[in-house]
This record gives C-alpha cells, sequence and structure tokens, in this order.
C-alpha cells in the first residue's frame, strides 16, 4: 500500500543533489549512458513470524500473507477480486456440479528447477484434503484425480458454488510432491513453490527476505527483493513507514493511525470493506461459560456502539448478526439482544455467583484486540464479572485458546476467506470442526449441524438466506459468542509505489507491486 516517508532533511538534500547532479550529467550512470536507476525492493511490516511455511500445517490468514508469493494456486483473485485462473488455462463443471476437470499450465517451474506435473497436483490437492488445518477449503472435497499429463480432476462431496474461491486460498498451494515428501518438516522451513518470490534469508523476531524467482512462469516479478520486518507494535510500524523504513505496512485495526496516514501528503491509505466481525467468544464447553446462563448475562450487559466507538474510534459500525455482514446471504433486518444490565445481574447470581465472579480473558496482545477487552472488562463489572486480560503473542494465543481451547471467554474476530455465508458459519460452528478445529467455542448441536449441512448444499439462494436466518437466531438465543461489530480493512504505503489495495480476504500479492 502507499508507504509516507517522512524523509529526513539530509536524505532529502541527498536526493535533491542526485537528481541535480544527474540533470547535469554529473552521475556516473549519466556518463557512461547508462539507465537510470528504479527501485526494485520493498520493505514490508510482518505482524508476527511465521510459524510454518508448510499451506498445509496452518488455518491463520496472518500466516498465508507470505505464502501468496512462495507458491502458487490453481485460481487466484484478480485486481478486480474475481476469481480467475491461475495455474489452469481452461476449466469445467459436470452435469451436477460434483467434478471439476482442469487443464494444466504447461511449463510450469518450481524453485528446484524441477517442472509442475499433473501428478504434483494431485498430490497437492490430497495432502491439503487430508489437513486438519484447511478444513475451511477442503472438507466439500472428496479427492483429487489424475486424468492425464495436462489435466486433473476434483471430486466434490456435493455441488458446491463457492469452490473456486476455496482453490485461490493458500492452504491449497501446489507444491513439488518429491521435495515434500523427502522431508515434510525441512520443507515447512525451506519451502520450495512456483510462486515469484523464494524464501532467501530467515531472522526470527526481525525479519524475512524474499527474492524474485527468475523463472517465474508469469514473469519475473518487477519487485526483486521484498523484505518482511516483524513489527508487532503498530505505533512502532507507523513511525516507520514515516520515516521511510517500511514501504508498506498493515496499519492499526483500531484505526488509531488513520488521522496521521491520511493526512500525510506522502502516504496512501487504502480501505476495503472487512470481511469478519469482532466478537466475544466463549468456551460453551468448560469453565464458567459453559453455562448459558453466564454467557446471556454478557450479551444483557455490553453496550455495542460503546464498544465500537471505544475500540475503533468511531470506524466500525455495531452489528447482532452473528455471520459477518459482508456475505450476502446474511440476514440485513436482524433483532439482537436488546441491553438489560438489571436481568444480567440476575442472570449471574443464579448461575452461583451472587458476590460476583473473577475471569481471565485471553486475547491476542494487538490494539484490536486488547481495546476492544478494555471495554468490555469495564462494562462487565457493573454485572459482578471482574476481567483480567491476558495479553498473549499471536502465535500462543491461536496454539493455546483457538486450537488448544485453553480459554474461558475471548475477543475474536470470525474471518471469511470466500464471501459466502457457508465460510462465516460452518467452520465455526459446526460440531465436526470442535476440539482443536475452527470451531473454537467448542459448541455442539444436532440442529445446528443440519442446518449448516442444508445451507451449503443448497443451490436456491433465498431458501440459503433462511437456513442462515435461522443460524443467527441459534447463536443469539444459545448466546454462543457475542458479535461486536465490523469495521474496514485498511493497508497503508508509500505513494509511489504502486498495485498496493486493501483486501477484505488479507490476500497481498506482491507480485503486483512495482515503483513509479
Amino acid at each position: 500500500m502507499k508507504m509516507s516517508k517522512r524523509l529526513t532533511a539530509a536524505l532529502c538534500a541527498a536526493a535533491a543533489l542526485v537528481l541535480l547532479l544527474a540533470g547535469c550529467g554529473g552521475s556516473d550512470g549519466e556518463q557512461n549512458g547508462g539507465p537510470a536507476v528504479v527501485k526494485d525492493s520493498v520493505t514490508k511490516r510482518k505482524l508476527s513470524d511465521q510459524t510454518t511455511f508448510d499451506p498445509y500445517k496452518t488455518s491463520d490468514q496472518n500466516m498465508w500473507e507470505d505464502l501468496y508469493g512462495i507458491y502458487d494456486t490453481l485460481f487466484r483473485e484478480d485486481e478486480l477480486g474475481v476469481f480467475t485462473p491461475n495455474l489452469v488455462t481452461d476449466y469445467s463443471f459436470n452435469e451436477d456440479g460434483t467434478e471439476l476437470t482442469m487443464s494444466l499450465v504447461q511449463g510450469v517451474k518450481f524453485h528446484n528447477g524441477e517442472t509442475m506435473t499433473a501428478d504434483d497436483v494431485v498430490f497437492s490437492l490430497n495432502t491439503a484434503i487430508a489437513s486438519p488445518f484447511t478444513s475451511k477449503f477442503t472438507n466439500v472435497m472428496d479427492h483429487a484425480e489424475k486424468v492425464d499429463d495436462t489435466t486433473v480432476k476434483l471430486v466434490l462431496k456435493f455441488a458446491y458454488g463457492p469452490i473456486l474461491g476455496c482453490l485461490v486460498n493458500a492452504t491449497t498451494s501446489i507444491v513439488p510432491q518429491a521435495a515434500y515428501e523427502a522431508d515434510p518438516d525441512s520443507f515447512a522451513a525451506s519451502p520450495i513453490g512456483s510462486g515469484p518470490y523464494t524464501l532467501s534469508e530467515v531472522v526470527k523476531g526481525e525479519k524475512y527476505v524474499y527474492t524474485a524467482f527468475p523463472d517465474y512462469f508469469r514473469g519475473e516479478a518487477p519487485i526483486k527483493t521484498v523484505v518482511a520486518r516483524v513489527i508487532p507494535d503498530g505505533n512502532a510500524a507507523l513511525m516507520a513507514l514515516q520515516s521511510g523504513e517500511l514501504d508498506v505496512i498493515q496499519p492499526n485495526q483500531d484505526y488509531s493511525d488513520r488521522a496521521a496516514i491520511e493526512n500525510d501528503p506522502n502516504l496512501e491509505y487504502y480501505v476495503a470493506p472487512q470481511a469478519c466481525t469482532f466478537l466475544i467468544g466463549f468456551n460453551n464447553e468448560k469453565g464458567i461459560f459453559a453455562d448459558k446462563r453466564m454467557r446471556e448475562a454478557v450479551a444483557l450487559a455490553v453496550d455495542k456502539e460503546d464498544i465500537a466507538l471505544g475500540a475503533t474510534n468511531g470506524y466500525a459500525q455495531p452489528t447482532d448478526v452473528g455471520i459477518t455482514p459482508i456475505c450476502p446471504q446474511v440476514p440485513t433486518d436482524f433483532t439482537g439482544v436488546a441491553r438489560d444490565v438489571e436481568r444480567a445481574k440476575q442472570l449471574v447470581a443464579e448461575a452461583g455467583y451472587p458476590d460476583g465472579v473473577d475471569v481471565t480473558m485471553r486475547v491476542i496482545s494487538a490494539s484490536n484486540y486488547t481495546k476492544p477487552a478494555e471495554v468490555v472488562q469495564d462494562q462487565l463489572k457493573e454485572i459482578g464479572i471482574n476481567i483480567t486480560i491476558e495479553p498473549m503473542e499471536r502465535a500462543a494465543w491461536w496454539d493455546a485458546c483457538y486450537l488448544g481451547g485453553d480459554y474461558t471467554i475471548t475477543i475474536y474476530a470470525n474471518p471469511v476467506q470466500v464471501i459466502d455465508a457457508d465460510f462465516g458459519a460452518y467452520p465455526f460452528l459446526h460440531s465436526s470442526e470442535a476440539n482443536g478445529g475452527n470451531n473454537f467455542y467448542n459448541y455442539k448441536s444436532a440442529e445446528m449441524d443440519q442446518l449448516l449441512e442444508d445451507a451449503r448444499i443448497s443451490q436456491d439462494e433465498a431458501e440459503r438466506k433462511e437456513l442462515y436466518t435461522k443460524v443467527c437466531e441459534i447463536i443469539r438465543d444459545e448466546s454462543i459468542f457475542v458479535p461486536m461489530y465490523t469495521g474496514e480493512r485498511t493497508y497503508a504505503g508509500v505513494k509511489g509505489l504502486k498495485g498496493v489495495k486493501a483486501d477484505p480476504m488479507v490476500r497481498y500479492y506482491t507480485y503486483r507491486y512495482s515503483w513509479s
């Protein structure tokens, strides 16, 4: 995105001197008839260390960002957000929509010099299908098979409208079978893909360096070196952007740096719809919030308007809908729970805590999680729920809370990677995804499972909308979690950097970047 670089007076003077000398024929390049030097590197912010480069071993969208440079997927998202063939030249569905046959681009090279084959594609898809980390995208897939040396077939369990979106995600990346099978653990640290960049250096806690792959099948990337610097703190990232140390960043998702970036003449601030809903999440299976009365008490006690104001500086919209509103099947006229503090106090007492209760809230240590946590903490004091906030590094929170279920209450944002309600509901609510999957609430209900299954296989959009309305009603009535607000996805960069945009699904293709 567009990075605002406030260069120091010395740097400005030096730049001006270089231009002056170039204009007067004073530079060596000019004297020797050499071309003008054009910048060909980008330094960007990385929120946390990469836990793995294995595309089939992570369900964290922040881990996927760099994978889009290392690997290719069969389809990709173009500049307008449309899914388009990438490693595929042609594709077709059978009559009932359960088989997707794809003709492959020929001559695609992996970073180790090997040529991509149909066997590599089949292996990659079947490995993804077998992984529990990829279930958001692959649990509708049955298997992949080779038709011939240039054609593969993906067999689905049922016709599924958003399937191309699944094949855009990094979790369905294509890898060289022989290299992956030889040593999966080594592969996870030293990845080999066919994407526009190779991993050239890792300094944990500091930086990741990627180098343009000269044999990339779509042509070598304009940006030859990408440096991803690990900067968890948003304020530090902003200062690095303004000083010229960074070219592009993910701004603070509490929007606290928005005015500074928008008012900087050297920077661009990009905005897109946010494909997630921030929420208060509960462990529905163990701990004090396994008691529905306690979950309902929280739902009755919170003031979403105040939370959105305090957590996002007023840039987010409160919501009562339990599925991210960006999805077209989500009900637009939905009634949530009316605030009732006295009833909330009564429920806490009925649950066995007439004198109140102390609770630890584990959250990711980023302002877009800690700020709403602080507002919720203040509001819940009124009903006798005394919150202690425990900030955690993102990877630690992910392993302990999201995958391990070791929490009672938290703040999270249910993201969707394909704009369809199935992505905002099935992974987070179906019982098959509980206890280590994406249903980190560990909520299990046969009624909910049936609604989700019926909605994902239906080809009638009106029927799907009715089913998802019922899903939202159960979320509300059972207080599985408490939806709070949804805002905007933002990105920022210096003005001379082209190809940058904010993406609702956090898919950032550095291959598109170039300097003007």
